[in-house]
């Protein structure tokens, strides 16, 4: 039983650590992170795992943010790192002018689906 418990304080430890932990998303061309620039860029706490890069309107809008997405991205950690994949945003997906994502964390070389 104290095995069990020690178990689960150092697991909840862990989730907490990776929590405060800012993921870096890479960055696309039409999408995440800044426009015109490679490699990856450290996201930015909107509210409850939702993070924010910058993108095409960057930062927070004085009253409200206009047709807001939050999209799931696939995050693989790395070391103390948390790497996302990069999104891109068509217009097949509707309006989204403030676009913010949430990490999906899987293993190293898992299957996409």
């Amino acid at each position: 039983m104290k095995a069990t418990l020690i178990a689960a304080g150092a697991l909840a430890a862990a989730c907490m650590a990776s929590a405060q932990t800012a993921p870096e998303i890479q960055r696309a061309p039409l999408g995440s992170g800044e426009p015109g620039m490679t490699g990856y860029e450290a996201a930015v706490l909107v509210f409850d795992n939702v993070w924010h890069v910058p993108q095409y309107l960057p930062g927070s809008p004085t009253a409200a943010s206009i047709w807001p997405r939050a999209i799931p991205v696939r995050c693989t950690p790395d070391g103390t790192r948390l790497l996302c994949e990069g999104y891109e945003w068509t217009p097949a997906l509707g309006r989204g002018e403030y676009l913010y994502f949430i990490p999906v964390i899987v293993n190293a070389g898992a299957p996409q689906k």
